[in-house]
């Protein structure tokens, strides 16, 4: 796809320096001087991939990471479990009941579980999110003992993957970060970070200590089948300096955030129900795919999530999470991570298809994942994991430097202020952020003031837009027509059409004023609210391209 015309700041951000430091050094260059394929080596190095590093490292800037005192506990503590509890200590389970959940916890020492209002099962108030409060908060009371936290962690990334919504703070796709990135250059970035620390504060007062984001996925455009707005554009610059600016908001708000899904799912199958081929070849694969996660490790990233992906110029037919060529060799070695490694789901199509019972699990931890999502079966797979502990099928040791990541992780997170984590106490955020990334696609010469408007679209779309009308005083039932479109949603005909998820609609609509949101909330509407009477001007850029010339100038 070619990449969107775009205006940038003359001053290059973080993320371009990092990405610039990254070529002097070669760091790249992993997929084109590959190990022979082997074991690699078991060599010890906590926090360094349990294998020998390579000759030259990304330089990494002194981020948020722990302490060499919580590394030191953290090996200390990694070293004392037994193998019951370290089988234990490498699953993120999947929550199919409260009590089963806490029995994995407390029995067999599971690190975390997945947990989302709807998994709370058990139903003990009227308040979801207190609900969500006292299962987080039982949960650590079933790790009391092990001397670290429980992992918790949540998929919240803005848009339509917000697992947890009100009373908590809601903001846009993570595509509004490359427009307004785009559009604004720094200001566009600092309000990327200023949105993820709000969002990584309000989750941390719930009760959780990990969060499955940002996305750094480069989308593909209209045939992408299950990224989209998840991702912050097509251009691989801009998804890196918008996945440095999430990473460093979480990292402020104390939360462990994990970049996915590597090497990327720049595909056009969904891995949930197959499995996909990234087809880049290995030039393009540096110049393109892994831009978004080079940045991320420069940037001292505390995790990335592999994808189930078929990455065939480098291990094929092997899932990327599966592949030790990918993981411990490249990601590890080549590029120097030395943060936790989470696989994707391990119940998604793309895996189960291929790894029957717990050997997923088993294939996830060998290729050097620190820990394994949420398997189909819990109880399969510690009990695979466990068998290949004892047999020797995954090193000890290595299973003791993945268990000893976690927890300094953990204890680093534990030990970070807290900030004030109020739910829905982030408005001001979540806004700006909208409003740097409203874009305005197209408009008639001269702009007509509008003075009333009828909107159509989702149930959920016309509540916001009437909400945020209703504030500025924009009467609402006016001839002039808002058509909000949602994911997917063909064009519609009306004086204004607005995508609220990703803006490929709009090319196919003649509408004369077309508007890209890049959400749905009432901090979305309010921004296009504004635009719409005048109040402010839309100065996002598109961040795909989508065969529209930009708007002429009045």
């Amino acid at each position: 796809m070619t990449a969107p015309t775009r205006h940038r700041s003359r001053t290059r951000t973080a993320a371009t320096v990092v990405l610039s430091v990254l070529v002097v050094i070669g760091a790249v260059g992993w997929w084109t001087r590959l190990a022979p394929e082997g074991d690699g080596g078991t060599d010890r190095v906590v926090g360094g991939g349990g294998s020998t590093p390579a000759p030259s490292e990304p330089a990494k800037k002194a981020g948020w990471a722990p302490t060499s005192a919580e590394r030191a506990k953290a090996t200390k503590l990694a070293d004392a479990l037994p193998l019951e509890d370290l089988a234990g200590q490498l699953i993120i389970a999947r929550s199919f009941s409260n009590e089963q959940s806490l029995a994995l916890v407390r029995d067999k020492h599971f690190a975390g579980v997945m947990v989302t209002g709807q998994q709370i099962l058990d139903v003990t108030t009227d308040d979801p999110l207190d609900d969500v409060k006292t299962f987080n908060r039982q949960l650590q009371e079933a790790g009391a003992g092990r001397g670290f936290p429980v992992m918790v962690p949540i998929d919240q990334e803005g848009g339509l993957v917000a697992r947890l919504t009100d009373p908590l703070t809601t903001f846009p796709t993570f595509m509004s970060a490359g427009a307004a990135i785009l559009g604004h250059g720094e200001r566009g970035a600092a309000a990327v970070t200023a949105a993820t620390r709000a969002s990584g504060a309000e989750l941390r007062a719930a009760g959780y200590n990990t969060v499955f984001a940002p996305d750094g996925d480069i989308t593909i455009g209209p045939a992408d089948p299950i990224i989209g707005s998840r991702s912050a554009g097509s251009d691989p610059e801009t998804v890196a300096e918008a996945v440095v600016a999430a990473v460093d908001g979480y990292s402020e708000a104390g939360v462990i955030s994990a970049v996915k899904h590597f090497p990327g799912h720049n595909v056009s199958t969904d891995s949930h129900k197959g499995l996909p081929v990234l087809d880049s070849d290995r030039a393009r694969l540096k110049s393109h795919d892994l831009k978004p996660f080079e940045a991320a490790v420069a940037d001292a990233a505390p995790g990335i999530m592999t994808g189930h992906l078929d990455v065939s110029a480098i291990d094929k037919g092997v899932p990327a999470s599966m592949s030790r060529k990918v993981i411990t060799k490249g990601l590890r070695d080549n590029l120097g991570f030395d943060g936790l490694v989470i696989s994707d789901s391990l119940g998604m199509g793309a895996v189960m298809q291929r790894y029957p019972g717990g050997d997923s699990t088993v294939a996830a931890i060998k290729a050097g994942s620190d820990l394994a999502l949420m398997p189909a079966d819990n109880e399969q797979a510690y009990d695979a994991v466990l068998a290949a502990l004892k047999s020797g099928e995954i090193p000890e040791q290595q299973a003791r430097d993945s268990a000893a990541r976690t927890i300094a992780y953990l204890l680093h997170a534990q030990a970070s202020p807290e900030l004030p984590g109020e739910p829905g106490s982030h408005a001001e955020q979540s806004q700006e952020l909208s409003t740097m990334a409203a874009t305005v696609v197209a408009h008639p010469c001269p702009v007509p003031r509008i003075t009333s408007v009828t909107p159509t679209g989702s149930s959920e779309a016309v509540a916001a837009f009437r909400t945020a009308a209703q504030e500025a005083g924009l009467p609402l039932g006016g001839d002039t027509t808002v058509a909000l479109l949602g994911s997917g949603v063909p064009a519609a005909s009306a004086d204004v059409v607005v995508s609220t998820d990703t803006p490929y609609g709009l090319a196919r609509s003649s509408a004369p004023t077309k508007v890209a949101l890049y959400g749905r909330d009432v901090p979305a509407m309010r921004a296009l609210v504004a635009v719409l009477t005048g109040k402010a001007r839309a100065l996002g850029q598109l961040p795909v391209d989508i065969g529209v010339a930009p708007p002429a100038r009045c």
